[in-house]
């Protein structure tokens, strides 16, 4: 799967189509925002989003962000925000390695032994199935509707520009830059938190 994710940089990378005019999916996107060919590949530049992407290609989710016949909204935590996480349950350090590495004990004992079933269903409860806009989150707050997640039966509930998840004694994330981001299938915001769909033990 990191050939997949190393051949979406690199054709993005050769194709003549100024930037700002390339078509892009959301995985292609998330890709770009972490350095290309090197996406993925811990750098401890905690304002990307190799962690997000060793997840998704760990959880087999890559080809469900990069399908350009979808309409999708992907609230994208970045390596800072899964270190949060990590340090929440327990974790010390900064490191985006080890962090991953804790969370994956973290999730195997949730998955009794497996960690992938359990981070599928964060990750999905990151994908709305539904292009949303953060004024349209906004507005949602405001009439009191749920934002329907990839995850069945698991909505998030926005109040203003917060996503209250369905974990009560964590903090909750905020839309944080890119907000807003146009894709060829859908939007990208980025969330200060990973989002949780149930309690924790």
């Amino acid at each position: 799967m990191h050939k997949f994710l190393t051949t979406l940089a690199t054709a993005a990378s050769l194709c003549c189509v100024p930037s700002h005019l390339q078509a892009q999916t959301i995985a292609q996107i998330v890709v770009s925002a972490s350095g290309g060919a090197t996406a993925g590949q811990f750098d401890n530049d905690r304002n990307d989003y190799d962690i997000l992407l060793t997840a998704l290609t760990a959880a087999d989710l890559v080809d469900v962000v990069a399908d350009p016949n979808a309409s999708l909204t992907v609230f994208a935590p970045n390596d800072r925000a899964f270190i949060r996480l990590a340090r929440d349950l327990g974790y010390s350090g900064n490191d985006e390695a080890a962090a991953w590495d804790f969370l994956v004990q973290a999730l195997t004992g949730l998955g009794n032994g497996n960690p992938i079933p359990v981070l599928t269903d964060v990750l999905l409860y990151h994908v709305a199935p539904q292009e949303i806009s953060a004024f349209q989150v906004f507005l949602r707050s405001l009439f009191g509707l749920r934002i329907p997640t990839a995850l069945p039966g698991a909505t998030i509930r926005p109040f203003f520009f917060v996503l209250i998840d369905n974990e009560p004694d964590l903090q909750n994330p905020f839309l944080t830059r890119p907000i807003n981001l146009m894709a060829d299938n859908g939007i990208v915001h980025g969330v200060t938190r990973v989002l949780i769909p149930g309690a924790l033990p």
